[in-house]
């Protein structure tokens, strides 16, 4: 569509490349759209003077717009006064033309910037905006809106960008150091709130007077809120009277013993359980029953920033499915009051990687209005998962106010895969020389080398530090002489290089190899081993 009082139709469009691409090209194009070959080679050395060369204005006006690859590094601005149409540049990857075209008005598209890169900028400033609206603006008293938190404050509704919690898992036993470790690597990838995990059948108080004053001093810088995750009566009296933000869980065997020592402005999330009879309801009926009692218990006390969980239950056995019914109709009966769930009851308990399931719950979360997730980020399977879940959530709540599928809105949480083809699957290489290596998983890593004589590197990372650490060997004495520190494989790369700690060039290769690797796991939350493959296709036997 043309702007102002241009005509409201698709513009007819030039895009012009090289000679190489010409073939990727004309497979992404859409219909109202041709192509100018110029003789290069390479799209990305095409600049400003050769298209004045090769394209006349007469040619120029049959179009509405002239598209250059997005690749090109000249400024274009000055070739719309002299073509007397639009000149912009495209995305630097062909299978992104007609995103660039259809997506959005094409006439937007800068002659300065890549369309590809104009567009997420343009997609990440919106988000950015949708998610501050969601997490600022006033909350609304009507719609039971409420805030959890003292010093720092969250609101939590049915349409409000669903609140991340991270459970420091085992809290109560763990070493305060641990705990300090723990919850400032949950801050940094983005949970609102750190919950205190209690061991079960054993109580202590104590401990959860000295955690929960701990994190409190942690609130002059980081913004988060506190909770306690346990059923215990003490363990919550205590943790009260120590200025706790939120209440996980009280159920229908401790309310008694509670209701009269919850203050008004700390929250409180239900669960349809009496622990001290070891009753679950199975049914959803029964389930949901049983949170209305709570439910209607809690409002009479004046006890109103409250969510109900359900409980989500493990996948086959008791079931998913059941439980997330439990929530579905949940919400038919109560279409105002926040939901809690665990997504660790899932992730934990699934051979299969959780990224996924984590962008999924983002999902669940903003369309049943669960405003409280609590992820568990502690097994190495689970790995990243809080960075996983606050990408999925923001992923979801955005394509919820614009009314559409969670795509295409400038934030994903693809790791392993890729959205876009590789352009060169369809470049024709009959004609290039093939050199062929074998993949024989016994030559891949062989470790029978000459040895380097400035010494040789021991490799590995901790994943909760998000570090990569390298110790150089001393030659003679086969001693760390040396420790390396960083999260980036090429500022150790370089270092070592600096200090000419590498003389062989298979060596250099090694180290260059072995630290991707490293840094590619620390990404994906993989354990790295030295001289293991990162990726391990098992292939199924049942000869």
């Amino acid at each position: 569509m043309k702007k102002g009082n241009q005509l409201d139709k698709a513009p007819k469009i030039l895009v012009i490349t090289g000679r190489a691409a010409e073939q990727i090209v004309r497979k992404y194009i859409p219909h109202n759209v041709e192509v100018k070959i110029l003789s290069v080679d390479v799209a990305a050395f095409i600049n400003k003077k050769l298209i004045l060369e090769n394209l006349d204005k007469k040619t120029a006006q049959q179009y509405d717009i002239v598209m250059v690859p997005g690749l090109v590094q000249d400024d274009l601005s000055s070739l719309k006064d002299h073509f007397g149409v639009h000149v912009v540049k495209g995305p630097r990857y062909a299978s992104d033309i007609k995103s660039a075209i259809q997506d959005v008005d094409p006439y937007t598209l800068s002659p300065k910037i890549a369309a590809d890169k104009l567009l997420k900028k343009q997609k990440i400033a919106m988000t950015k905006e949708v998610l501050h609206k969601g997490f600022n603006d006033p909350i609304d008293k009507s719609q039971t809106e409420y805030y959890i938190g003292f010093k720092h404050k969250f609101p939590i509704g049915i349409n409000r960008p669903p609140t991340v919690m991270a459970e420091i898992v085992d809290a109560t036993h763990l070493p305060m150091e641990k705990v300090i470790e723990r919850a400032e690597y949950y801050l940094k990838y983005g949970a609102n709130i750190l919950d205190i995990g209690a061991m079960a059948n054993v109580s202590d108080p104590n401990k959860v007077k000295k955690i929960i004053t701990k994190l409190k001093s942690m609130q002059e810088k980081h913004e988060f809120a506190i909770s306690i995750d346990t059923l215990n009566i003490e363990e919550i009296q205590a943790a009260i009277k120590s200025g706790v933000e939120l209440i996980l869980s009280v159920d229908h065997g401790n309310i008694d013993h509670l209701i009269n020592d919850i203050p008004k402005d700390v929250g409180v999330v239900f669960v349809p359980t009496n622990t001290l009879k070891g009753i679950l309801p199975k049914t959803t009926e029964k389930r949901i029953a049983s949170l209305l009692q709570l439910k209607k218990r809690l409002l009479d006390a004046g006890i109103t920033k409250i969510a109900a969980d359900p409980i989500i239950e493990m996948p086959i056995f008791p079931g998913f499915a059941n439980s997330l019914a439990h929530y579905i109709e949940y919400r038919k009966r109560d279409t105002i009051t926040p939901m809690m769930t665990c997504v660790g009851n899932v992730t934990e308990f699934i051979a299969a990687d959780p990224v996924g399931i984590n962008a999924l719950f983002g999902c669940l979360a903003v369309e049943l209005g669960i405003q409280l997730v609590l992820v568990t980020d502690v097994s190495v399977k689970c790995r990243g998962g809080i960075k996983e879940v606050v990408k999925g959530r923001d992923m979801a709540f955005v394509a919820k106010q614009k009314n559409a599928p969670p795509k295409g809105h400038g934030i994903d949480v693809l790791m392993a895969k890729s959205r876009i083809a590789n352009d060169l699957e369809i470049v024709d290489f009959e004609k290039v020389e093939t050199i062929k290596l074998t993949g024989d998983d016994h030559l891949l890593y062989q470790l029978d080398y000459e040895p380097d004589p400035k010494g040789s590197f021991t490799i590995w990372v901790d994943y909760h530090k998000q570090k990569i650490y390298v110790t150089h060997l001393n030659p003679e004495s086969n001693k760390p002489d040396l420790l390396f520190i960083s999260n980036k494989a090429r500022h150790i790369f370089e270092k070592i290089v600096e200090l000419n700690l590498i003389t062989k060039i298979d060596h250099a290769f090694y180290m260059g190899r072995e630290l991707e690797r490293a840094e590619v796991s620390l990404y994906l939350g993989k354990s790295y081993i030295q001289n293991k493959q990162t990726f391990n296709e098992e292939k199924l036997n049942f000869d």
